[in-house]
């Protein structure tokens, strides 16, 4: 934060995190996409007796959430996670919360971001707390 170029969370970090998922037997799939050019964040696809699951995971701080489905960059739909997948999400990741990422934006969300970012919230007249942090800008 307040650095003049957009940061990156450590790959390492991302790293352990998938292998958290992959040792453990109750998952039967375990799937990461990489960031794409139009995103800011990595996928993380999880099958297990339950379903399947989506995990934001910020390419640029630590944190992730769940997401329910993917239609465009503006409606990137948020759903909390269920306890037994953050049980498994190591400590140097923080979760973000549905009620969380869903509230209006407003400069009190703002303050810490760098310059590159908040050009990219104007320009994109970004609405929503979730949709910066979880985007999917071209």
């Amino acid at each position: 934060m307040g650095q003049s170029g957009i940061p990156e969370t450590d790959k390492s970090l991302i790293e352990k995190l998938v292998n958290s998922f992959k040792s453990d037997s109750d998952f039967w799939k375990v799937r990461l996409i990489e960031q794409q050019a139009d995103n800011n964040f990595y996928l993380l696809l999880l099958s297990d007796k339950n379903g399947n699951h989506k995990v934001g995971i910020n390419t640029t701080y630590p944190f992730y959430c769940g997401i329910k489905s993917l239609e465009d960059w503006e409606t990137v739909e948020f759903c909390d996670l269920p306890k037994y997948i953050t049980e498994l999400i190591p400590n140097d990741f923080t979760e973000l919360q549905t009620n969380f990422l869903n509230e209006p934006l407003k400069s009190k969300h703002i303050t810490a971001l760098n310059k590159a970012e908040l050009e990219q919230i104007k320009y994109w007249k970004t609405e929503k707390v979730g949709n910066v942090i979880f985007n999917k800008y071209d």
